[in-house]
């Protein structure tokens, strides 16, 4: 994790959350939850599992620094599945082609593009425009997003992830378009094809999640026998979850909600999970 300001008494890699009075390192990869220990004490300098419910303003920190992260390490640019339609004679039209043979729209009614199209051939969403389209050229080079009609949604070469009813992944590699379709069709999978802001909110949760923590962070929440969800601390969650999740899981992670805020999904705790490992300042 990226740190974007550091308290005096945070050592790196850790990450200051003031209100937790705690400094805090989300794990370099996922890991086994029998694993969590040793993984906080030996590659994370001597912390420890953080594994207890975050205030809302812990929460809200967390979500904000998350996100200053990501933008400090991801590309802003992203392709995704729109390309201009070519006329019999090879001339580009001004109709726009979705992949996965999603149907078209007319370039003036597309409602996500952060210009006018001149010359460019394909598109690309950022986050520096609030997940709009940029008309991008086909012959660029930027990471991409596929998509996989498929549920439940599952890892395979790339950490697929169901991010709000979309199974995506990114490809941390960037390509040009037709080499990005080749690969995400090889994982049997394509790029997706982005049709309207219904979507921005799946695209903008995989943008900020796939490149970082693959869907979830260990919350140190599992359900119990007698269906309630707590915390190692012992504290009980019953209202920050994603209202779309049926909590049929047994392990409770952090993801980005529609809102793209930090909210409470489920996972299967024998997956390897990103988790937090924390160190208290006045011990250090």
């Amino acid at each position: 994790m990226v740190l974007m300001t550091l308290l005096p008494d945070c050592p790196q890699p850790y990450l200051p959350i003031d209100s937790e009075n705690a400094c805090i390192y989300m794990s370099s990869r996922a890991v086994a939850l029998n694993e969590m220990e040793g993984y906080c004490a030996s590659e994370a300098n001597g912390g420890k599992p953080f594994n207890r419910r975050f205030s809302d303003e812990g929460i809200s920190e967390l979500g904000k620094n998350l996100k200053l992260s990501v933008e400090s390490l991801f590309p802003p640019e992203v392709y995704v599945g729109i390309t201009r339609e070519k006329d019999g004679m090879n001339q580009p039209t001004k109709n726009w082609l979705f992949a996965n043979n999603q149907g078209s729209v007319d370039e003036k009614l597309y409602e996500l593009w952060t210009r006018e199209p001149n010359m460019q051939d394909c598109g690309s969403v950022t986050y520096l425009e609030n997940f709009k389209v940029n008309p991008f050229s086909c012959t660029d080079s930027a990471v991409f997003l596929c998509e996989k009609n498929e549920f439940p949604c599952e890892y395979s070469t790339l950490p697929f992830v169901e991010y709000h009813q979309k199974c995506l992944s990114i490809f941390p590699r960037k390509d040009n378009y037709m080499t990005a379709e080749s690969i995400c069709g090889q994982m049997g999978a394509h790029l997706f094809p982005y049709k309207s802001s219904n979507d921005s909110d799946s695209v903008g949760a995989a943008i900020y999640s796939s490149i970082t923590f693959d869907g979830g962070i260990y919350a140190g929440l599992r359900k119990n026998e007698m269906g309630q969800w707590k915390y190692e601390s012992g504290e009980e969650e019953t209202k920050r979850w994603d209202p779309e999740d049926e909590l049929h899981q047994d392990c409770g992670v952090y993801g980005f909600l529609k809102n793209l805020t930090i909210g409470m999904f489920t996972m299967n705790c024998d997956d390897k999970l990103r988790l937090l490992c924390e160190i208290k300042p006045e011990k250090l």
